[in-house]
């Protein structure tokens, strides 16, 4: 047999016998009658002819019972290959279709684990660079060579990192004292337009050494889509110093978020898949496919991981694990693929 082997390959063979099957059964079915038809001439004919038409009377009879048990066999045979390759071909399915929703989970967990692992790396960032002496410096106290220097250090910084928009210094209000790029975003002196980030720091206590925010577009940034990440500047860098600022960390998501989809392996299937990184609600914060609509995927009945059948095609799903300290905002890699 010439082609590829796989399920599809083989759902389509056992289809094509079950077509066959039911040929062969009719073609039977057709001889058959042919039979009758003759077995019932043989006894037209003995009847005619009396007592000399014994023996067409006897051949008549045979024919009959040979056509009878014909026909009980190709119609029990028929029942039977029939209902063998209709439970090979749902089996068949079934498997075909566990092995494609299967596939889709796995790609839908790759997207999550590398934004996880990117995101945990984020997580380490800020913390450290809360500990830099020019920023603890800047934070003690609010003087403008201080800012200046700090400013400028955060500018190193993000030439080195190009994976943050911005990087500000605050105080303890949320007001920002110094940012890496002041010729791009003009912010000094401005306050932090997450307030929530500055809550949600407080009411943690510094415990976990870090808070992210939501993506959301930054209005202090153009409307840019950016990750907000904020930890404690404590006093003398050290970690149990008391916080006398904030040092805040705009992660550029966008482009960081479709490199993450773009390095899925969609095969030669890809232009019916759509890949998206979703909240916990299920809003999607990004997504890859050149016709992919705007709608949230419905990943209710999916729970932490699974696949499902949909009227549009099949989707797959996997919620965040979170990564080494990185415990993760339940976020799901969430994959569609379009009915065939």
């Amino acid at each position: 047999m010439n082609g590829e082997i796989s399920l599809e390959s083989i759902g389509a063979q056992t289809r094509d016998a079950a077509l066959l099957t039911k040929s062969t059964i009719e073609n039977i079915t057709q001889i058959n009658w042919q039979m009758n038809m003759l077995g019932l001439n043989a006894r037209i004919e003995a009847a005619r002819l009396g007592q000399l038409g014994a023996g067409f009377a006897l051949v008549a009879d045979e024919v009959r019972k040979v056509s009878g048990e014909i026909l009980d066999i190709a119609t029990g045979l028929g029942s039977q290959l029939t209902q063998r390759l209709t439970d090979l071909d749902t089996m068949v399915t079934q498997m075909s279709d566990s092995a494609e929703g299967t596939r889709l989970v796995d790609l839908a967990f790759t997207a999550i684990d590398l934004i996880d692992r990117n995101l945990y790396e984020r997580s380490c960032d800020v913390r450290w660079w809360a500990t830099d002496a020019d920023l603890v410096a800047a934070c003690a106290d609010d003087d403008r060579g201080r800012n200046t220097r700090a400013g400028q250090r955060l500018g190193v910084i993000l030439d080195a990192y190009t994976v943050y928009c911005d990087i500000w210094l605050c105080d303890m209000t949320g007001k920002i004292l110094a940012n890496g790029r002041p010729n791009r975003f003009a912010v000094t002196g401005q306050t932090l337009p997450d307030r929530e980030l500055i809550a949600q720091l407080t009411g943690d206590g510094g415990r976990e050494g870090f808070v992210a925010g939501d993506v959301q577009p930054n209005a202090l940034m153009d409307e840019c889509p950016t990750m907000a990440w904020a930890a404690y500047v404590r006093q003398g860098g050290h970690e149990a110093g008391k916080p006398i600022g904030i040092l805040v960390t705009q992660f550029d998501w966008q482009p960081q978020a479709a490199a993450v989809l773009a390095s899925l392996r969609f095969g030669t299937q890809g232009m019916d898949l759509r890949a998206m990184l979703c909240d916990s609600k299920g809003h999607i914060l990004a997504q890859r496919g050149v016709n992919a609509p705007q709608t949230p995927p419905d990943i209710s009945q999916l729970r932490n991981a699974g696949w499902r059948k949909t009227d549009t095609g099949m989707i797959g799903a996997h919620q965040t694990e979170g990564f080494e300290t990185w415990r993760g905002k339940g976020w799901f890699g969430v994959v569609q693929q379009a009915a065939g």
